[in-house]
């Protein structure tokens, strides 16, 4: 069960035990109100308990330790840069009106 699941299970049973007011014969709608109440508190409880990011008994972290290849200082390269890029050509004289 989730944590979606508890809380749907604790309004369900609010509602069960604190909004309807009928009879029906052989089951205490208030009682079974109550009861799911207290079960979906207890599935919402133990979903965060056993969440992975918010108990120690969950899955670990693992720390890995990269370990550094080619620890040289880099190597400063003398270059020129490059040119910058020539001039377009010129447009062509448009021809003579006709």
């Amino acid at each position: 069960m989730g944590v979606g699941v508890g809380i749907f299970l604790m309004v369900l049973g609010a509602i069960l035990a604190f909004a309807v007011k009928t009879d029906v014969p052989g089951i205490n709608v208030n009682t079974l109100g109550v009861i799911l109440l207290l079960i979906g508190l207890v599935a919402f409880v133990y979903s965060l308990i056993f969440w992975s990011a918010l108990t120690p008994w969950g899955r670990r972290r693992v720390n890995a330790r990269r370990r550094m290849v080619g620890l040289e200082p880099p190597v400063e390269l003398d270059e020129e840069p490059p040119p910058p890029f020539p001039d377009p050509p010129p447009f062509p004289d448009p021809p003579p009106p006709p």
